[in-house]
């Protein structure tokens, strides 16, 4: 085995994977995704899989979380979705496994769009869960291998699947390609994430990847060429099996990657599966509307330098996961009314969160589909709040979140933007404001109960939110304050990503 592992080692750095740059400007990019359903990155990482381990140590590599409740289901419909299009649920519409009522005619796969674009581009798709290539690429390849392994068993179809692969990665020009396994995703359902079935399926997936990299470094072209890897799945499984709900386990995903302009490691904040569809976009030099971002691009946010936490009152999270402070990051203040009852320690107030924290709280209340934002974020979760004591029974919960100072001198108008993940309940209310020069608050935005707010009265979840603000004549600084009040066991607003800019 140690021999099988340099060999692969050797194979990929071969393939110009060692740094994660391109090796020279004039190599012609070309693209390979491998998807392995249903496979848990603990358990592959794990496992004996020599090939894995030499991208992962060679490139790009982090563990990532699916959408759940108020989304879709962890299912393999959503998932294989969401990776080959770039976009979430609540725009390609695939919440089951069924395909009923899909948009994803407005949403044509990364390979579709690619091919859209360029013509020239020898696109090539191999899947053996026929559902992916009768509805996800059902059109955009030049060629598709299409197997039935829910009729013909996997263990039979993945090795047919490699083995048409390997043909095209060596002789064929190759430049975009998807190659599906699903071999592992029945064994977890057959006998659960914890077996040693589990565990042999993702060896033979190991193996069958070594093949295609074989394949791919016997080209007779490959010197003048850049090879983008890049490996991911579609959802995770239980221990026991299955999958499905809203625990960590099921919701688990990834994102390996090397070669190109991926860089190496593990990043800080960890990528999304929408992130890689514009990842071999960007590769093949081009670009396409996305919920995701080609990793390494995904802009700089101040709520993610904030230092967090383990729990205090929510016993339901494990110790080990640092995941909330009520300390602002710099610049940041948050402000919570001196009459606000105390309750849950956490949730005293706005707190800086993470989805790894704050869906382990209280699973299957849409928590889990505040998929728009990443790393840490800021919450305001009065229904938490009320767990420890009852404190509504006392008072409303009120906290507000505060900007930096942003200087407005000689400017006409304030564009403000940010992810928004709010659940409206009873009397609750949300409200933007801003103060210009140290004075009255003044309304930019309202969330409550009725149709005339801006959440119609209504759910706002994940939602990338704009407004602008004129800014009046003379005014020099502006702030603004992101308020949740007059709300007892209610629901909860989440922010993310905020973005103030002047013009």
């Amino acid at each position: 085995m140690r021999r099988l592992f340099c060999l692969v080692t050797a194979l990929v750095a071969a393939a110009g994977l060692t740094t994660g740059v391109a090796a020279g400007a004039a190599k012609t990019p070309k693209v390979l995704v491998i998807g392995l359903d249903g496979t848990r990155f603990d358990k592959l990482l794990a496992a004996d899989t020599p090939n894995v381990h030499a991208l992962v140590r060679r490139g790009y590599s982090s563990r990532s979380s699916l959408y759940g409740s108020g989304m879709a289901p962890t299912l393999s419909g959503p998932g294989w979705s969401s990776i080959l299009t770039g976009v979430w649920p609540d725009k390609h519409l695939v919440k089951d496994n069924a395909f009923t009522g899909n948009n994803l005619a407005a949403y044509p796969s990364w390979l579709a769009r690619a091919e859209s674009a360029n013509p020239a581009l020898d696109t090539y798709a191999a899947v053996d869960w026929k559902p992916i290539g009768d509805k996800i690429l059902r059109t955009g390849q030049d060629r598709k291998y299409v197997l039935d392994g829910d009729s013909a068993g996997y263990e039979n179809t993945d090795p047919q699947l490699a083995a048409d692969a390997e043909k095209h990665l060596a002789r064929d020009r190759a430049d975009a390609s998807f190659v599906y396994f699903g071999q592992t995703d029945e064994a977890g359902h057959a006998h659960g994430a914890d077996s040693a079935e589990y565990a042999a399926t993702l060896r033979e997936d190991d193996a069958l990847i070594g093949r295609l990299l074989s394949a791919i470094s016997s080209r007779a072209t490959y010197a003048a060429e850049d090879w983008l890897i890049a490996l991911t799945t579609d959802h995770g499984h239980t221990g026991p099996g299955g999958h499905g709900g809203d625990s960590p386990e099921e919701r688990m995903t990834f994102v390996v990657a090397a070669g190109g302009a991926v860089p190496a490691g593990t990043p800080a904040v960890a990528p999304k599966i929408v992130d890689v569809a514009p990842t071999a976009l960007r590769h093949l030099g081009l670009s396409a509307p996305s919920d995701g971002y080609a990793l390494g691009t995904v802009p700089a946010d101040a709520f993610d330098s904030a230092v967090l936490k383990s729990r205090v009152d929510e016993s339901g999270v494990p110790a080990s996961v640092l995941g909330w402070t009520h300390d602002a990051p710099a610049g940041w203040t948050v402000r919570t009314a001196s009459g606000m009852p105390a309750g849950g320690t956490e949730w005293q107030g706005w707190a800086f969160t993470t989805d790894d924290f704050w869906t382990r709280t209280a699973p299957g209340q849409e928590r889990e589909a505040n998929v728009r934002a990443r790393g840490v974020f800021a919450v305001a979760d009065p229904d938490e709040w009320d767990d420890k004591g009852s404190p509504s029974s006392l008072g409303t919960f009120d906290s507000s979140l505060v900007s930096p100072t942003l200087p407005v001198s000689g400017k006409s108008t304030v564009d403000v933007g940010f992810i928004s993940h709010y659940r409206q309940d009873g009397t609750q209310r949300g409200a933007l404001t801003v103060s210009f020069d140290g004075g009255p608050e003044r309304p930019v935005l309202s969330y409550g109960p009725e149709s005339s707010t801006a959440n119609k009265g209504g759910d706002v979840l994940a939602q990338p939110t704009t407004t602008s603000v004129a800014v009046p004549a003379g005014a020099t600084a502006a702030r603004f304050t992101w308020r949740l009040y007059a709300a007892g066991n209610n629901w909860y607003w989440a922010v993310d990503a905020p973005r103030l800019t002047t013009r």
